[in-house]
């Protein structure tokens, strides 16, 4: 009898949360079935789950699942600069919704290990996570694709969406080096990163996966407008 009891009560608070409280679209503010979801019209606008023309070397293909533009912008810099993790289940159900696309599973398998491009120590201390940990790893797991912290940003650099991508190369130049002991040689390596911009940071990180072994290099970023816009 008290289970009854306590089921009715627990559908009751339910339906009165979701009722006072309803989930809505971070991106249009319409409401949706479960918090975190972006509605249909807002998902078609951001996702484009598709490939660099001519990506720098030594990478071989880059990978974008959104544009980098209002919505998917928006979450991220409040992840990113604003500590807002209420962002985050919206970012998961973006990489949900591709889960299954069939160019995205076949660009995964090519890929023996996954890393993060790692954040300097002391960002690392001051925002508590690296958000694109946050948002990629159980992703990665559920597609049995294996994660290793190998890489470690030795060079301490300012933000760059203000910089050039002269002075992107510049500053980021060595900015990224390889733990003791990684052991990837012959592997295919994935850079995983939140945004790609001009491709400077990423490239830094394969230039020093490169110098122990690795095979072919590719990208993952969650967003980007590959030049389409000036600011992207």
């Amino acid at each position: 009898m008290l289970d009854k009891i306590l089921s009715a009560w627990n559908f009751i608070s339910e339906t009165l949360i979701y009722i006072i409280f309803p989930p809505f679209c971070p991106v249009c503010r319409e409401i949706v079935d479960e918090r975190g979801d972006i509605c249909p019209a807002c998902l078609e606008k951001i996702l484009r789950k598709d490939f660099y023309p001519g990506p720098p070397a030594p990478i071989e293909k880059v990978m974008r699942i959104t544009t980098y533009r209002g919505a998917t912008r928006n979450l991220l810099r409040r992840l990113k600069f604003d500590s807002s993790k209420s962002t985050l289940p919206a970012l998961k159900k973006i990489l949900e919704n591709v889960s299954t696309d069939a160019k995205v599973t076949e660009f995964l398998k090519g890929v023996d290990v996954a890393v993060f491009v790692p954040l300097h120590e002391e960002r690392l201390k001051r925002r508590g996570y690296n958000q694109v940990d946050l948002i990629f790893r159980d992703w990665l797991t559920k597609h049995k694709v294996p994660v290793e912290n190998i890489l470690v940003r030795t060079k301490k650099t300012p933000h760059l969406f203000d910089l050039t991508p002269a002075e992107r190369k510049e500053i980021l130049q060595d900015a990224f080096e390889t733990i003791n002991g990684a052991d990837i040689a012959g592997k295919n390596i994935l850079i995983v990163d939140d945004i790609y911009t001009t491709g400077a940071t990423v490239t830094e990180c394969a230039n020093a996966l490169k110098k122990i072994g690795a095979a072919q290099i590719y990208v993952l970023a969650l967003a980007s407008d590959f030049g389409e816009k000036n600011n992207a």
